[in-house]
């Protein structure tokens, strides 16, 4: 078992610079119940080698995902591990938050998740308002810990924040070499100036990253793979930790390789600045800067 580093917000909340995320674990958005048994003995033999954040949703697996945490956490020490979950956009009235939160814990059998966030701004109709203030009451009954967002350009984090009496620890957001919206619209340094955390997701790209000279000279100068420099380029930024699904435990290895070093400030800008082909819009969920429009807000 590895110890894998932590960073640590001024308001106490830490999190693992490494995570397991569970999307596509237990079905995408319909439950699939043909690999439980394979799933479940994934997520244990993370938890086995030293993960402890584990990242799951409702409307992942349409809930069955949740489920397959419980199965997998049974045995372990829920006191070490660090659980978050989602609650998704649709859901996000004051009522359905609370439903919502109420159902997850029942799924994965627990009295409380460590960190619950929004899955997405709300859909259009639910006020934002009335969503906080179902998160502030999940987290006076004790049932979160913490909560954070997801996908949330500055506009409605700033919006968000407002309207908690708590911090918003992360926003959870589409990240890597390759990938660098959240660079072009300020994203990154917002978290770092405003003391929130960065989850970034996908930070392999499923395994499509593509092969350049960049990467590979500096897989030479450190002696790790590709995939481990471009996980490491992530978590050796200030604010920035990352999760990722890792079903193969050779793959989970390999990933972890890439925690305990820091690369070099002058390796970290060589590929923000130089990596090719940089995409500054996700291809997965882009941010919604349309709705976004507010008046007189720079």
């Amino acid at each position: 078992m590895i110890t894998i580093p932590t960073k640590k917000l001024q308001s106490g909340f830490e999190l693992p610079v490494y995570g397991l995320g569970l999307w596509g674990m237990g079905g995408r958005y319909e439950s699939d119940t043909s690999k439980d048994d394979n799933e479940v003995q994934a997520i244990r033999a993370a938890i086995d080698v030293g993960i402890t954040h584990i990242d799951t949703a409702e409307s992942y697996g349409n809930g069955h995902t949740e489920e397959l945490l419980r199965t997998a956490m049974q045995g372990y020490d829920r006191s070490k591990l660090i659980i978050a979950s989602k609650v998704a956009g649709n859901h996000q009235t004051h009522d359905g938050v609370l439903r919502a939160c109420a159902d997850t814990l029942e799924r994965i059998g627990s009295d409380y998740v460590d960190l619950y966030m929004l899955h997405r701004f709300p859909d259009p109709g639910i006020d934002i308002a009335d969503t906080m203030r179902a998160m502030d009451e999940l987290v006076r009954q004790g049932m979160v810990k913490n909560i954070g967002v997801c996908n949330m350009t500055q506009r409605r984090f700033d919006e968000t924040q407002n309207l908690t009496d708590n911090k918003i620890v992360c926003n959870q957001l589409h990240y890597n070499v390759q990938y660098r919206e959240v660079e072009d619209r300020g994203l990154l340094q917002y978290a770092q100036t405003n003391d929130v955390m960065l989850v970034a997701w996908r930070p392999l790209q499923k395994g499509l990253l593509p092969a350049t000279s960049i990467v590979d000279q500096l897989a030479q100068k450190y002696g790790k793979t590709p995939v481990q420099i471009a996980i490491n380029w992530l978590v050796s930024q200030e604010h920035v930790v990352t999760i990722a699904k890792t079903s193969s435990l050779d793959h989970l290895h390999e990933n972890l390789g890439a925690v305990d070093w820091i690369m070099e400030d002058t390796d970290v800008e060589l590929i923000r600045n130089h990596f090719p082909d940089q995409k500054v819009v996700s291809d997965a969920v882009p941010l919604d800067y349309v709705a976004d429009v507010a008046p007189n807000y720079i």
